[in-house]
């Protein structure tokens, strides 16, 4: 990475912690989901000790609630993107610094592979159904996870290390579990449909900096290839007591199975149309998306399509529209069938991240897995 790596440096107090990697952090890949208060604090945490490459994924816009919580965003930014914003904060901060902003959901923002590759992932979302999405996709590629919350006085810091070890779903119930909408189905590993947790919860920059603080450690000792003894820690500031946390696997929990080996590489990206991927699977593969996309909205009625706003797209944005002939309302359809969409959209309209994996039917009724070039 470009990050200086000189003898007197930025970086000079580190070199001399005992077992430190300065080096090593610089050619790592941190990736950061979630950009809010808990997310500014891992990010700048991260980028100032040296990571070399950050990747931010976040949809959502800064709000003025942000801003008693989060250092890389102004009240200059208010309605703009928090990852790019953070981004552009953090290129100022760090010189050489490579961070990419993702302004979009998890599954549209950042793919399977990036997620493999990365040395480690950084949950940083409020919400459960978040949560939950995130701890699958990582189930998947087998990756290391750090997922951190926060109360008023404290909060907790969890590291999954394998697919193997417990993890928060197995600490929730079945109901719990079903705040999540990743769709499992094609693995057999269960539904994982429903709605997400209710709405903002208390929080302080003081216990927010607190956790990012644990959160941005361990993430440095997985870099540097570290495997930490504890998997969870329950950070309570009022009794002045930060202790480890353990808890079983629960067999009936979903997020415990990675995708199918091998994975093929693809020689097309992301922006590649459908019908160049499809040129490069065999003619019976069945190829699907991680999550529903909707297709040409169709009258019940009387059975007049609504146009996208783009002629040149089969892909409609999803929404329920009336009827320009006979006032009925238009619904989409939804499904995960790359084949069902336009030949001519591309992967990246059907919600497709770059380097994303990518399950695949064979003519024999069998999974294989797909992933996309970068």
């Amino acid at each position: 990475m470009a990050v200086s790596d000189g003898a007197a440096d930025r970086y000079a107090r580190q070199r001399i912690i005992p077992g430190w990697d300065q080096s090593r952090l610089a050619r790592s890949t941190a990736v950061v989901v979630g950009v809010g208060a808990l997310g500014n604090e891992v990010a700048k945490n991260l980028a100032l000790a040296g990571v070399g490459r950050l990747i931010l994924c976040d949809p959502d816009v800064v709000s003025v609630s942000n801003l008693s919580r989060t250092v890389l965003l102004g009240a200059g930014d208010v309605g703009r993107p928090k990852a790019t914003v953070a981004a552009g904060t953090l290129s100022r901060l760090v010189p050489g610094l490579v961070v990419e902003p993702r302004v979009a959901d998890l599954a549209s923002g950042v793919g399977l592979g990036e997620l493999a590759d990365a040395d480690v992932v950084l949950s940083c979302v409020d919400t459960i159904r978040a949560r939950m999405r995130l701890l699958g996709r990582a189930a998947l590629i087998g990756g290391p996870l750090v997922d951190g919350g926060t109360h008023p006085y404290g909060g907790e810091v969890r590291l999954r290390l394998s697919p193997d070890e417990p993890c928060f779903g197995c600490t929730l119930s079945p109901h719990e579990r079903g705040a999540s909408d990743l769709p499992w189905s094609c693995f057999e590993t269960g539904s994982a449909s429903g709605a997400g947790s209710g709405g903002p919860q208390p929080a302080t920059i003081a216990t927010t900096a607190l956790v990012a603080s644990w959160m941005s450690i361990l993430a440095v000792h997985l870099t540097f290839g570290e495997r930490p003894v504890y998997r969870a820690l329950r950070i309570d500031a009022s009794a002045g007591r930060t202790a480890p946390v353990t808890f079983e696997r629960d067999p009936d929990c979903p997020y415990h199975r990675p995708l199918a080996e091998p994975i093929e590489i693809v020689p097309v990206t992301a922006r590649a149309t459908v019908g160049e991927f499809l040129s490069v699977l065999d003619g019976a593969d069945e190829p699907l998306t991680w999550e529903e996309f909707p297709l040409p909205r169709r009258c019940s009625g009387c059975g007049h399509f609504d146009a996208p706003a783009d002629s040149e797209k089969t892909v409609t944005d999803g929404r329920v529209v009336p009827c320009a002939h006979c006032g009925g309302l238009i619904r989409p359809v939804l499904t995960q069938r790359i084949r069902a969409a336009g030949a001519d959209n591309r992967l990246s309209d059907l919600g497709v991240a770059q380097e994303e994996i990518l399950p695949v039917t064979t003519q024999g009724g069998e999974y294989s897995c797909r992933r996309l070039s970068r």
